[in-house]
């Protein structure tokens, strides 16, 4: 009688991700193998497939947990708020779960924002989906701050789109807990969103 084989520990898929992630975001697509992921885990390759069919399902998978990682912190963010919570608490929340976010899934981070023109035609289409409905979520975000007149009449919320998550998404590369915290770096760049960093009358466009 041939002995059954014995189940995965239930914490190897979740570090398979975070490490393929690593790899991935590190050494890009093409150059990243099964092998190299499956040393950096502590498995032999063939365990790779008891989890993932191919490297492309693989990459997939890891874009796939990562937006979805990112978002449910943020989202936690956006839940903790008061019902009548006004738009500029809501932004504030985004950007706090945000930041937190890219710290925490920095791997998942890393791979998202290098890795979209490398990756295979069917899983870039379904990563540029996922970034389409995250910029929703931001345009709604600024789209309601205009609302509550909290933004000059001329501004391009497109362009404040890009501003602020061009700042959030960088943060891995620039951030230092030793010098400040997620919270006191979410206040300054509200607001600089809404103040600005020059004395007014100095300014001149």
């Amino acid at each position: 009688m041939s002995k059954k084989p014995t189940s995965q520990p239930l914490d190897t898929r979740e570090k398979l991700l975070q490490l393929a992630a690593r790899l991935f975001g590190t050494q890009g697509y093409k150059a990243t193998t099964l092998r190299a992921i499956a040393d950096q885990v502590g498995i032999e390759p063939a365990s790779i497939y008891y989890h993932f069919s191919s490297k492309e399902e693989l990459v997939e998978a890891v874009m796939a947990h990562g937006a979805e990682s990112i978002l449910q912190l943020q989202q936690k963010h956006l839940n903790a708020l008061p019902p009548n919570a006004s738009a500029k608490q809501k932004f504030h929340a985004a950007i706090l779960g945000q930041l937190y976010a890219i710290i925490k899934y920095g791997d998942y981070a890393l791979a998202h924002n290098r890795l979209l023109a490398q990756l295979p035609e069917q899983a870039r289409e379904r990563q540029i989906e996922r970034r389409k409905q995250h910029q929703k979520l931001w345009s709604s975000l600024i789209e309601d701050l205009k609302k509550e007149d909290l933004l000059r009449s001329n501004v391009d919320l497109a362009l404040c789109r890009i501003f602020i998550l061009s700042s959030i998404n960088s943060v891995q590369t620039w951030f230092n807990p030793k010098k400040g915290s997620i919270d006191s770096v979410a206040d300054q760049l509200c607001t600089l969103f809404f103040e600005g960093a020059g004395k007014k009358q100095e300014y001149n466009s």
